[in-house]
């Protein structure tokens, strides 16, 4: 998606950092399981409809991507900064969980409650969605 979805591409305000380290953390994984016949053929297919991607790709960058604060063009909410955290499931090392908060009380904050349109906890309590 950072490579081929324009939606996506425009999310991110610094949208070469995040591709950086998007190809990095790729390259990363490609080691881990090179033959995996689903990974070789989405690096295949960016390599073949994104510039960006096959240069990046070319400069061999392999970095591990555990934590960031990255700064978001949201199309409804407007700008939001928030901080992402990668973790690596115990039982099954080849799946990921990302979690993004925002800085309590920041506007950030704020914006992340009006996307989701809830109350002052955003709707989430104990990290379950109220229905």
């Amino acid at each position: 998606m950072m490579f081929l979805d324009p939606h996506t591409r425009a999310l991110h305000a610094d949208r070469a950092a995040k591709a950086r380290d998007t190809v990095g953390d790729l390259r990363l994984i490609a080691g881990r399981w090179p033959d995996a016949p689903q990974l070789t053929g989405l690096i295949a297919e960016l390599r073949r409809n994104s510039t960006e991607f096959e240069a990046l790709w070319a400069a061999h960058p392999v970095r591990a991507c555990a934590t960031h604060t990255r700064d978001y063009r949201h199309p409804v909410v407007g700008p939001l900064t928030l901080a992402d955290e990668l973790l690596t499931l115990p039982d099954d090392p080849g799946q990921r969980v990302v979690i993004y908060h925002a800085e309590p009380g920041s506007a950030s904050a704020g914006a992340l409650r009006r996307l989701v349109g809830g109350g002052a906890d955003g709707g989430f309590t104990a990290g379950t969605r109220r229905t």
